[in-house]
């Protein structure tokens, strides 16, 4: 079995927005220095780019053109820049498999666990799950190492009804700490 972690979309104009940004960071920073420690790959996603994807009116219409009044807000959180990943890619939409090479790179490296972390637990880091899922590769949601939007953006329970809704129809929540451990058992 071959774990792998994705980080996804974890630009400084998205974090704005988050509840708890400096411990999602801090989660995701000692997630990525373990599995390094285990020579585990480890994946980082950004936002699309807008020379390599066409447009969705769909996509524009729900989420407007992202950070077009501010083209700093779509870079990576300085913290994760420290790292040399495996993999970077950009993605055109939700799901990280969609429309990218990332199906064929799972393959090639033999990947049949991700841990999935980043923005925001109930959109992109969901349907890549669920792309993962799919593709009988088995999702982990690390629940203190994705965020949700700040309450004022939506309901006080999103992040608690998507934890919840991902163990129902995608798989396994778990805690920083408790992929940790796992790697360190081995």
């Amino acid at each position: 079995m071959v774990k792998a972690l994705v980080v996804m979309d974890m630009s400084k104009g998205e974090m704005k927005n988050v509840d708890n940004p400096k411990k999602i960071i801090k989660n995701q920073v000692k997630l990525v220095t373990e599995f390094k420690k285990h020579n585990l790959p480890v994946i980082l996603v950004g936002g699309s780019s807008p020379k390599k994807y066409k447009k969705n009116p769909v996509m524009i219409r729900l989420w407007g053109e992202e950070f077009k009044d501010d083209p700093e807000g779509i870079n990576i959180v300085p913290e994760l820049l420290k790292f040399k990943y495996d993999l970077a890619l950009s993605k055109p939409e939700y799901d990280v498999f969609y429309n990218t090479d990332f199906e064929k790179y799972c393959k090639k490296k033999k990947i049949d666990e991700i841990y999935f972390t980043g923005i925001y637990s109930g959109c992109c880091v969901y349907f890549s799950s669920a792309g993962a899922a799919i593709r009988a590769i088995q999702p982990y949601l690390v629940e203190d190492a994705t965020g949700s939007p700040r309450k004022n953006m939506v309901n006080k329970g999103w992040h608690k009804d998507t934890l919840e809704r991902y163990k129902l129809m995608i798989g396994p929540v778990i805690s920083t700490k408790q992929v940790i451990k796992e790697l360190v058992k081995k």
